[in-house]
């Protein structure tokens, strides 16, 4: 009688399969999304530039062709259909991309006359979330044509809803209420691009109860705190190849770097353990704690952050 041989490697991708792959595959349907590059712009008296926007569908499919362009001010700035911008006069104008009446996005165009005066103002801050009662300093980068930084302006600060977010005269920022908040710097005339803020409650951690995805068993507890999360003694889960701990932003989908940030491989199956989070990751940025099988990319199980 004649034996079939199977290579070592044949067999194990097999058993991995079976592992990772459920018998039923249902096609993601993801959030379509329309950025554009860069988000603000300076030029001078009849210079051009051109403007990227991309789009991709709930198919993750990139349709460049369904990109509208349009100038708040077609005067000061007027774009083309291709995403090209001539500055006509000085000033500062919009630049929005819209597809259909659900998505857009802009950028700011600055137009000067003189290379040496203020064609950029930029605003940096720690982060863009805080509890109520905390301050946020802010800071704002003033630059000219050249990218050539300019010393000595006076900086006019302004919070779209004084409500929410107050800023005083030294770009220090009080949260007041739950909300959000824009913040801008005017330098000589020359507005920033906004920076928006978020005002959360005071709650110093988020916490949710994992629940298995599709044939997977997960359960127990999650906790999001700055800095950590952690699953508590009654954490169990499915066994597999190469999983690992994600925050994201959706859940079951799959895992990103644009809708994610992996925390590392999951220590154990069952029981108390902790990882940790990068500091410039805030309680508000995810809504999900995830265990994922990193080689076929699939979520095992998840915890929705309360």
């Amino acid at each position: 009688m004649m034996k079939l041989m199977f290579p070592y490697t044949t067999l194990l991708v097999v058993l991995l399969l079976n592992s990772c792959i459920n018998t039923e595959i249902v096609p993601e349907i993801l959030q379509p999304k329309l950025s554009i590059t860069p988000k603000s712009v300076s030029l001078t008296l009849g210079q051009t530039t051109r403007l990227d926007a991309i789009y991709v569908d709930e198919k993750n499919i990139e349709r460049p062709e369904l990109v509208q362009w349009k100038s708040n001010l077609p005067a000061i700035a007027d774009i083309a259909i291709d995403g090209v911008v001539t500055a006509k006069a000085i000033g500062q104008v919009w630049i929005v991309a819209r597809v259909g009446s659900a998505l857009a996005d802009s950028t700011l165009v600055t137009v000067v006359t003189d290379p040496n005066a203020v064609a950029k103002v930029e605003i940096t801050a720690p982060n863009n979330t805080i509890a109520v009662g905390a301050n946020l300093q802010f800071a704002a980068n003033v630059q000219n044509m050249n990218n050539q930084a300019i010393q000595g302006k006076t900086v006019v600060w302004q919070s779209s809803n004084s409500a929410v977010l107050s800023i005083n005269n030294n770009g220090l920022a009080t949260a007041v209420a739950l909300g959000t908040a824009q913040v801008t710097a005017t330098v000589d005339g020359i507005k920033s691009v906004p920076f928006v803020v978020t005002v959360s409650a005071s709650s110093t951690s988020r916490s949710g109860t994992f629940r298995g995805n599709a044939s997977y068993n997960v359960m127990g507890d999650a906790t999001f705190e700055v800095g950590k999360v952690s699953f508590a003694n009654n954490f169990r889960t499915s066994n597999g190849p190469g999983l690992r701990v994600y925050l994201a932003k959706n859940a079951p989908g799959v895992l990103t770097s644009s809708n994610s940030v992996a925390l590392g491989n999951l220590k154990m199956t069952s029981g108390a353990q902790t990882y940790d989070v990068p500091t410039n990751v805030s309680l508000t940025d995810f809504d999900f704690v995830v265990v994922y099988c990193q080689p076929f990319n699939v979520a095992f199980g998840f915890a929705r952050l309360d």
